[in-house]
């Protein structure tokens, strides 16, 4: 098996790179102990969290993360989701159209409900 090292993923050998984030597959010689390790710290301190300000905690919605791509933002999202929080990629049709200019903006937005904020943030740091 091989571990994709940015999404934690695992594949067959005969894959080359991950089919979600498109990151290079290494070789996991020790499967079974991974299987059982904790996540690193790398992978649970993947996301930036700031402290909500009082005026942003007035607003409708609040930036949770930024991604590189859009595919990273809907997995996220679909993570949210799946633990019962709503949430939301504002730059999901500017990324869509502008697909074949990667840097136009360098990351897509996830947001969510500043009364879910907390939830989310740990959703995502589990």
């Amino acid at each position: 098996m091989k571990t994709c090292s940015y999404c934690g993923a695992k594949y067959p050998d005969d894959m080359p790179q991950c089919p979600i984030d498109h990151e290079a597959l290494s070789p996991n010689p020790a499967a079974s102990a991974s299987d059982s390790a904790p996540a690193s710290r790398s992978q649970r301190d993947a996301f930036e969290f700031s402290t909500l300000t009082a005026e942003q905690k007035q607003q409708d919605l609040v930036t949770l993360v930024t991604c590189g791509t859009l595919l990273s933002a809907d997995m996220v999202v679909c993570k949210l989701r799946a633990a019962g929080v709503e949430a939301f990629i504002p730059d999901k049709m500017v990324m869509q159209t502008v697909a074949f200019n990667f840097n136009t903006f360098g990351y897509v937005r996830v947001q969510v409900s500043p009364k879910d904020y907390n939830a989310a943030k740990a959703v995502l740091s589990s």
